[in-house]
C-alpha cells in the first residue's frame, strides 16, 4: 500500500513533533503493509512557509534514521501545498511536488472552494502539474453537493479522500460524503493524512472496510494501484467506473457500478 498524505516529517508543520514519534508511527505503517509513503508537510506562505533545503536536511535526517532503525518503507518527499494567488511561483521555486513526478497536493478554505480556486489551478495545469484535492469530502460546497467533486475531475483535479473521513472520525456528515465519493467513482486515493495524533490503524480499517462493502479491487486501486503510478507519474484515469442503466417493465430502472481497471 502507498499513502500518499501524511505529516510525519517532524517538527515542519501541525504534524509529528518529535522524531521519535515519526519513527515509532512508521513502524507501525510498515508493519501495516505500508511500502511507501509521502511525507506531504504543509506548505502555505505566510503560516508554514520554507526553503526547499530546510525540507531537505528534515527529510534526510529522517530517512536515514529509519533506515539505522531497519524500518523497510520508501519515504519520499511531497507538500500539502494552499492553493492561493500566485501558488505557481512557489511551486516552481522550491519544487513543491510529490517526489519527482509532476504531481501535487492542493487543499484550499474548508469552509467552501473560494470564487478564485478555478482561476488559481488553471495556471498549475498550464504548467503541466496534475493536481490532487486532499481531502474533499470535508469541504463544505462538496458537502452540499457532492457530484461538485465529479466536476472537479472533468477538470482534471484529482480527488484524495481521508480514511479517516470513512469511519466517521469527521462526523456523520462527512462520513456520508466521503463514501458518496468512493461510491461514484469521484475519488482516486485513499490517504491517511496523519498527523500524529492517533494510532495509524484508521488507514486499514478503512481499507477493510471498502473491501467488505464494496470489493477488494475498489480497495486496490484506492490503496495501492493509483498511488503507486504516482512515484513515475504514470497516467492515472481521471473516470474509472462506467454506470450502465437497464430497464425492466418500463417503469424501473437499475443501475450497475462498473469499476475499470489496467
Amino acid at each position: 500500500m502507498v499513502d500518499i498524505h501524511t505529516h510525519l516529517l517532524p517538527n515542519i508543520d501541525d504534524g509529528s513533533k518529535s522524531l521519535d514519534d515519526s519513527l515509532s508511527q512508521i513502524s507501525l505503517m510498515a508493519e501495516g503493509g505500508i511500502s511507501r509513503a509521502y511525507l506531504t508537510s504543509h506548505y502555505f506562505r505566510g503560516h508554514f512557509q520554507y526553503t526547499r533545503s530546510e525540507y531537505d536536511d528534515k527529510f534526510n535526517l529522517l530517512v536515514n534514521e529509519v533506515i539505522k532503525a531497519g524500518i523497510d518503507i520508501d519515504l519520499q518527499p511531497g507538500f500539502e501545498i494552499y492553493l492561493q494567488p500566485g501558488i505557481l511561483s512557489d511551486i516552481k521555486q522550491h519544487n513543491l511536488t510529490m517526489g519527482k513526478s509532476n504531481y501535487i497536493l492542493l487543499e484550499s478554505d474548508l469552509n467552501g472552494l473560494p470564487s478564485d480556486f478555478y482561476n488559481n489551478i488553471y495556471p498549475l495545469l498550464r504548467a503541466g502539474y496534475k493536481p490532487i484535492l486532499a481531502h474533499a469530502e470535508r469541504y463544505v460546497s462538496i458537502m452540499q453537493k457532492p457530484s461538485r467533486a465529479e466536476d472537479l475531475i472533468h477538470r482534471n483535479i484529482y480527488i484524495q479522500t481521508s480514511a479517516g473521513s470513512l469511519l466517521g472520525l469527521y462526523g456523520e456528515k462527512v462520513k456520508s460524503t466521503a463514501w458518496i465519493l468512493v461510491n461514484k467513482g469521484w475519488t482516486h486515493f485513499i490517504a491517511s493524512d496523519d498527523h500524529l495524533r492517533g494510532k495509524y490503524y484508521s488507514y486499514f480499517e478503512a481499507k477493510n472496510k471498502i473491501e467488505e462493502v464494496i470489493d477488494n479491487h475498489t480497495a486496490n486501486l484506492l490503496f495501492y494501484l493509483y498511488p503507486s503510478c504516482i512515484d513515475n507519474g504514470d497516467y492515472i484515469p481521471y473516470e474509472y467506473v462506467e454506470v450502465h442503466h437497464s430497464h425492466h417493465h418500463q417503469h424501473h430502472k437499475h443501475s450497475l457500478l462498473k469499476r475499470i481497471f489496467g
